[in-house]
């Protein structure tokens, strides 16, 4: 061992091309670790740096087995992405602003992981927070806001996910002028990395578990808000948000039904599970008007009740 510290020493001071060579390695791998390829970045979630998948925008394309996809409709195609990855020390609470409208929180400390700015004929804002308590994750909120009025035309279908037969609850609210204000409340399943269509989401969940942010529960509650007011100009402000409850004992922090189970007709053995479904629906449409409220910057006065985890 002595013999090799003196040879890498004599080395270091009497071959320069070799010291050259050294520290352009060292420098390439300090690189790599920060500025990962997708294919570095899967094999190893841990490095610091994140994959460069993260500088596409959303695609206009929902997310057949049921992920949180659905807020990856958009407007499509490669858009100039601006990251940030704040710190998990951040609390936000009650409320944030969102690319100029203000989107409610529900009550408990949020911690924001992802924010996001697109710029470029359809700007977009985007934001992902997670709610923990006593170790566990009890929400997930996946935001994206217009920071402008768009062409209509570039909404894309956004609303699909509110007319899916298969969810808990789809429901609607008349918007002024013109447009749509909806929901759609289904099951989000995480399994692996690419839990989504939509890179941002799934550098959301890759930072969790970079952060050791977990375990991330398997399966979410969610409400999938989405909303369109379209203006006399043929232009529409869009907003989409999804919120996600996982339905857990909140003593085991384990799921209340297994999740092949979570459907609309197969809870009946399960009643603690049938009845957190039954609070989630009734909360679900409070939130909706919050929702729509908030993002015309009207809340004030207006408090959505807990959720069905808060008490």
């Amino acid at each position: 061992m002595k013999h090799l510290l003196r040879t890498c020493i004599s080395l270091w001071k009497q071959a320069p091309l070799w010291r050259l060579s050294f520290m352009i390695g060292l420098g390439g791998l300090m690189m790599a670790a920060f500025f990962p390829t997708p294919w570095l970045k899967k094999q190893a979630p841990w490095l610091p740096g994140m994959a460069p998948a993260a500088t596409h925008a959303p695609h206009d394309s929902a997310h057949a087995d049921g992920g949180p996809g659905d807020a990856d409709n958009a407007p499509s195609g490669p858009m100039p992405v601006h990251l940030q990855y704040p710190s998990m020390s951040e609390i936000v609470r009650d409320r944030v602003i969102l690319g100029g409208h203000t989107i409610p929180l529900p009550k408990g400390e949020w911690h924001p992981i992802l924010s996001a700015q697109i710029s470029n004929e359809s700007p977009l804002s985007f934001l992902a927070l997670v709610r923990t308590h006593q170790g566990a994750i009890t929400g997930l909120i996946i935001a994206q806001a217009t920071q402008q009025p768009i062409a209509l035309d570039r909404a894309g279908n956004v609303t699909g996910i509110c007319h899916d037969d298969r969810n808990f609850l789809n429901h609607s609210l008349p918007v002024s002028p013109a447009g749509e204000d909806c929901i759609g409340s289904g099951t989000v399943v995480i399994q692996g990395n690419d839990v989504s269509t939509n890179p941002l989401i799934n550098q959301s969940i890759a930072r969790l578990q970079a952060l050791g942010v977990t375990p991330i529960p398997p399966l979410f509650l969610a409400v999938q808000w989405r909303h369109v007011a379209t203006t006399t100009d043929g232009q529409a402000q869009v907003g989409l948000v999804d919120t996600l409850i996982p339905p857990l004992d909140q003593q085991t922090h384990q799921l209340l039904a297994p999740i092949p189970v979570w459907s609309r007709d197969a809870l009946s053995p399960y009643p603690e599970a049938r009845t957190f479904l039954t609070r989630m629906r009734s909360w679900a449409l409070e939130w909706q008007k919050a929702l729509q409220l908030g993002f015309g910057n009207q809340l004030q006065g207006h408090t959505p009740p807990p959720d069905p985890l808060i008490p």
